[in-house]
């Protein structure tokens, strides 16, 4: 290929292994992008345990009655700065769990189909 394209050898090594790496969001702010950046140097055991965790039921229960709340128009204010947290909590699990799961099929792991997801829940 180095010959054909009349390129260094090492430029086409970098090419292919840059273009074979998840990206990350551009929109992602930096401190996020840096944080999920911090997963890439996890092992596949640490990413796994990423991948699976949850919301704690504590606060999910909470999210959830205070969405509620929220839908039926008597959300105080403080409530819903608490929602507002838990929201963001919810979604940096999410963002989380789904760069530790690219990473991790990057690495050559299967990963369950959403019929095995949703049989196991």
């Amino acid at each position: 290929m180095a010959e054909l394209t009349q390129r260094p050898l090492e430029s086409l090594v970098v090419q292919a292994l840059s273009s074979s790496l998840p990206l990350l969001p551009d929109d992602l702010s930096p401190s996020m992008r840096d944080m999920l950046g911090t997963l890439e140097h996890l092992s596949d055991y640490e990413l796994q345990q990423v991948a699976d965790a949850t919301f704690p039921e504590d606060e999910a229960e909470q999210f959830a009655a205070l969405r509620d709340k929220r839908r039926g128009g008597t959300i105080a204010e403080v409530e819903q700065t608490a929602l507002d947290q838990l929201s963001q909590e919810a979604d940096l699990l999410t963002l989380r769990k789904a760069y530790a799961a690219v990473l991790l099929k990057w690495r050559g792991h299967r990963l369950p189909t959403l019929a095995e997801l949703e049989a196991h829940p």
